[in-house]
């Protein structure tokens, strides 16, 4: 069946296409990507995760940013972002931005490092699938250049406070962001996948002539109908046609992220307190105070992220649902176009929440001034996971089966 593949996203059945380096294949029903081959992509992703690894270090251990008021200085690091959190109770949030802008990154960077190593060599060190599939999952769960967006907002919000300067940490972070995406760009999953099965010390299974396969959600590996609940021969993961309980899962997610939203808006996110004194203040305050100032852009980016792109991706999983539950069969490829859009830009929710972390860290002036957490901000990193684990959860495949439905009733 090597011969064969299947769109993860349609599971439109096809001959595997010939693909050069620097090119890609896409799936003819909904567009989705089917093999994006990179040149030497096996020795190109060994040399930028240790680069990556290299420059980890000094992107945490030195000052990202450093601020200084009447002779007083501070400084934050993503760590102390973390710590000034939890300190003001805020244990959920501090949490979330130790895992995604330093656990997360540092992880996948350790993974890619020993998938690379291992298929650099001429054998198959143990549980290099495990870790591919590992770094799979945690892909879209990295955050740095939404960190960095953040430090820039952060800037731009206290440049007119006081003394804002750019420490050595925030230069090795740009470039520690830089060698991650071009890791992932580089990263031929096809062809990382197919060499993990060429070394594999049992044989991949056959495909019978006529037999609709199940294609495995994890390597994308064709296995016969009859492995169903078993476990892929190459990447180990459990076999299902369709993800289990794919729509009962997303419902739940996304109607908790709505009920979520509203404290989200309505309670403070942060309080800025200067000589004793301040007001609690929630996201669109944040967005308001920023145009004030006549800092038209910073507001329009911070409204985007932490406003419109919530609910954007909340109407758009919704319409997703619809589409499954009422039978819609029109307008599919531009609803598969919705739905990457929608998994892509989740992430960058997290803005507001890597903003308040950083403000927290670096402005303790004592009793000068001083800003502390807020819950709202908790109730909005609940709802930005929420609407990421939706878009994992819900399975693309449910759409195009409905669609193959009304087409045969049609026929």
């Amino acid at each position: 069946m090597d011969k064969m593949i299947a769109c993860h996203h349609c599971d439109l059945l096809l001959a595997r296409p010939r693909v050069p380096p620097g090119h890609s294949a896409r799936c003819p029903r909904c567009g989705s990507t089917l093999i994006s081959a990179r040149h030497n992509s096996v020795e190109r992703t060994l040399a930028l995760a240790i680069a990556g690894l290299i420059l980890f270090l000094p992107a945490n251990l030195y000052p990202l940013l450093s601020l200084e008021a009447l002779g007083l200085r501070q400084s934050q690091t993503i760590f102390s972002s973390a710590m000034s959190l939890y300190a003001d109770g805020l244990w959920l949030v501090a949490l979330l931005i130790l895992l995604f802008a330093m656990l997360v990154p540092l992880t996948k960077l350790l993974l890619l490092f020993y998938v690379s190593a291992s298929l650099q060599g001429g054998g198959l060190w143990r549980g290099t699938a495990l870790a591919l599939r590992s770094y799979q999952y945690l892909d879209e769960w990295g955050m740095l250049e939404v960190y960095l967006l953040g430090i820039l907002v952060s800037v731009v919000k206290l440049i007119d406070v006081a003394s804002v300067e750019p420490g050595l940490g925030v230069y090795s972070l740009a470039a520690l962001i830089l060698i991650t995406i071009l890791s992932s760009t580089m990263l031929d999953r096809d062809l990382f996948w197919r060499l993990i099965g060429e070394r594999h010390p049992n044989p991949l299974p056959d495909i019978r002539p006529g037999e609709q396969p199940i294609n495995c959600h994890d390597c994308h590996l064709l296995c016969p109908a009859a492995m169903e609940e078993l476990h892929c021969p190459r990447c180990h993961g459990r076999l299902h046609p369709r993800t289990p309980h794919s729509l009962a899962w997303t419902w739940s997610l996304v109607l908790t992220a709505g009920f979520l939203l509203i404290p989200a808006n309505m309670l403070p996110i942060m309080t800025v307190r200067t000589l004793g004194r301040g007001e609690p203040s929630t996201i669109l305050e944040g967005v308001v105070e920023l145009t004030q100032h006549g800092l038209f852009w910073i507001a329009l980016v911070v409204l985007v992220a932490s406003v419109i792109i919530p609910v954007g991706k909340l109407v758009g999983m919704l319409i997703l649902l619809l589409t499954v539950q009422l039978g819609w069969t029109t307008n599919l490829r531009q609803k598969m176009l919705m739905y990457r859009f929608v998994e892509w830009v989740g992430r960058w929710s997290m803005l507001d929440i890597f903003v308040v972390g950083i403000l927290v860290a670096l402005v303790q002036l004592g009793n000068l001034t001083h800003i502390i957490g807020n819950h709202g901000a908790t109730a909005f990193a609940a709802v930005v996971i929420c609407t990421m684990v939706a878009a994992q959860k819900f399975d693309t495949r449910l759409i195009w089966d409905r669609h193959l439905q009304a087409s045969q009733a049609a026929g």
